[in-house]
């Protein structure tokens, strides 16, 4: 039998590549822009002791933007190169001297904020007020000021940051444990073919048609985790003992109030997420009846949530096909976002298909200087348009927050990056299932139904569930309870057959999955993926029904970029996450979703 082989980096052709040449036309450029920047760092130092005067205050955020846009291009170039062929030695050496040189800037400058937060607060209004140019740093300086209640002395500040990899020690030994020494078992494919089972190969069992395949994989994964229970609780909880005394030292009520707080989200947004997602249980409960009887089985399982509902719709579709259809996909936005897109596309800001040694999957990246590249490796399938068009939401909100921000505001939060992504993801789905009903292409129709049906499934209701376990065991140790592999299995299996239990039986070995959830030590990341879905599919919403209005609102939220709170931004495009309401209309979403699945499946 044949093997494939990706081809080199050399072999792929040119107009199906990134082109870098914007950023530097050379290594020689590059290399030229490295040493003048790394001159620059000693400069810093002669700011160091002045910030309570206005105009060394501005000229020192002034050098320090311009420092850091410049340094943002040169890793950006540096890291593009690497990820186009990660065996390139010189492009990693040159990615690891930069990474280098981001740390060492991020020495130089440790001190401003603290500095700045050193001067009394009416002290630095006046200051403030004084310079009209610092005026643009308004709302900089208000972001600050929410960390001045929790920020320490000169001397405990200093020993935290000493302490910083420590604290992150159980968090590495995860990640090493995980990626590099823990081993399954092989599983024995549909052919009977001893396969092997890893973190990459797992989804592709689940997803296999033959249901004793998936029971293998899901035993093997889960048994294997089971095995290291005690090693697995002590890590864990490691970490959450550390976000704990991190928030008490910090002077935060919790470690949700720490996690939350520096950008301004209010824990309702948590907490109105894990109560109403629990309200709406009976949807899911009714699309998991669905998956059952599509599947034509007696009993759904746990290994039965991945599997395909819908087989043999996969359309070949060519790259030329796939950047039309999310062209065709964005229109509804108007011309300035469109514009985006096509510029991309002609000024080849897309690396397209796959060669060796390339980092895998998908990315949106750039900096303020340089156009917002995407990553793809393309696959001429239905799954690849839809990652096309992922990628395009956030390269689109970034050079639309980049062309109306000044550096300092112009990335955005965490909690609203995965909008657009989404957002554009609906877009399609909407473009593409109009023009299936009107075909009367029903295994099309079933599929794209399906397709959003899983999306709901597993960013809205999977993260939630997480989120809740994750507030479960932080509560434990603020309770100055022990936190057991006991305890957070059995907090798991409970909250896993809340969720499912009406219509799946959540078998014992499900009760260890948390031991493999890398999210649960990141600290109150995971429910940022079911907020960001429920106001993307509200948007979306609004901005197919109500047209233009909710458009220029939409277009307001992309260009603010970070020049207020994640949630005043979101409130002006007409969504306010305070509140329960977009939650339950991306539920309601899922519901006509399942409607029209149900519909269709006769």
């Amino acid at each position: 039998m044949e093997t494939k082989t990706n081809p080199k980096r050399h072999e792929i052709p040119v107009e199906m590549t990134w082109d870098l040449t914007p950023i530097y036309a050379s290594v020689e450029e590059w290399e030229a822009d490295f040493a003048r920047l790394e001159s620059q760092l000693p400069a810093f130092e002669a700011f160091k002791g002045t910030l309570d005067k206005a105009q060394s205050l501005l000229e020192c955020l002034r050098f320090r933007d311009e420092n850091g846009q410049n340094i943002g291009k040169l890793y950006s170039w540096a890291s593009l190169m690497k990820s186009g062929d990660n065996a390139d030695s010189d492009a990693q050496a040159r990615y690891s001297r930069v990474s280098g040189l981001y740390a060492r800037r991020a020495a130089a400058t440790s001190w401003i904020e603290p500095e700045i937060l050193a001067i009394e607060p009416e002290k630095l209004r006046q200051i403030i007020a004084s310079e009209e140019k610092l005026w643009l740093y308004e709302y900089y300086f208000e972001t600050l000021e929410r960390s001045r209640a929790h920020s320490r002395s000169a001397e405990v500040e200093e020993v935290l940051a000493q302490l910083a990899e420590t604290r992150d020690a159980a968090q590495q030994a995860f990640r090493m444990f995980d990626h590099a020494d823990l081993k399954f078992p092989k599983v024995r494919d549909e052919n009977g073919v001893e396969q092997e089972l890893t973190h990459g190969t797992y989804i592709n069992f689940l997803q296999s048609n033959d249901r004793r395949v998936r029971e293998d994989a899901f035993r093997a994964m889960h048994g294997t985790f089971e095995s290291w229970k005690n090693t697995l609780a002590a890590t864990l909880s490691g970490t959450v003992k550390s976000h704990v005394a991190m928030s008490r030292i910090r002077k935060y009520p919790s470690v949700l109030h720490m996690e939350l707080g520096p950008d301004a989200i209010p824990t309702e947004v948590y907490t109105n997420l894990l109560s109403t997602v629990r309200e709406r249980l009976p949807v899911l409960h009714r699309y998991l009846a669905l998956r059952k009887k599509m599947l034509g089985l007696d009993e759904l399982q746990m290994w039965d949530l991945y599997v395909p509902m819908v087989q043999n719709v996969e359309r070949n579709i060519s790259y030329e096909t796939g950047k039309q259809l999310v062209l065709e996909a964005i229109e509804p936005l108007g011309e300035a976002p469109s514009a985006v897109l096509q510029r991309g596309f002609e000024e080849r800001w897309v690396d397209v298909l796959e060669n060796e040694g390339k980092t895998s999957g998908a990315f949106s990246d750039g900096s303020y200087l340089t156009p917002p590249y995407i990553l793809m490796n393309y696959q001429d399938k239905l799954e690849s348009v839809f990652t096309l068009a992922h990628e395009w939401g956030h390269s689109l909100h970034s050079q639309m927050a980049r062309e109306a921000q000044p550096y300092v505001y112009a990335g955005y939060t965490i909690f609203v990056a995965e909008v657009a992504s989404t957002l554009l993801e609906a877009l399609l789905s909407h473009k593409m299932l109009r023009e299936a009903r009107e075909a009367g292409d029903k295994d099309l129709q079933l599929y794209l139904l399906n397709q959003t049906a899983e999306r709901f499934r597993t960013t809205l209701f999977r993260q939630t569930l997480f989120a809740e376990f994750e507030l479960k065991v932080h509560e434990v140790i603020e309770k100055n309870e022990a936190l057991t592999a006991e305890t957070m299995s059995e907090m798991y299996l409970q909250i896993n057959r809340d969720y499912y239990g009406a219509q799946v039986n959540v078998d014992e070995i499900s009760r260890i999955e948390w031991a493999r959830i890398p999210h649960f030590y990141y600290g109150y990341y995971v429910y940022q993926y079911a907020t960001g879905i429920s106001a993307a599919q509200s948007l979306a919403r609004q901005i197919l029904f109500e047209g233009q209005p909710a458009v220029e609102r939409y277009l307001k939220f992309l260009r603010g970029g970070g020049s207020k709170t994640s949630i005043d931004l979101l409130r002006g495009a007409g969504v306010d996450m305070t509140t329960p309401k977009p939650i339950n209309v991306a539920i309601d979403i899922l519901e006509e979703t399942v409607a029209e699945m149900e519909k269709l499946a006769g």
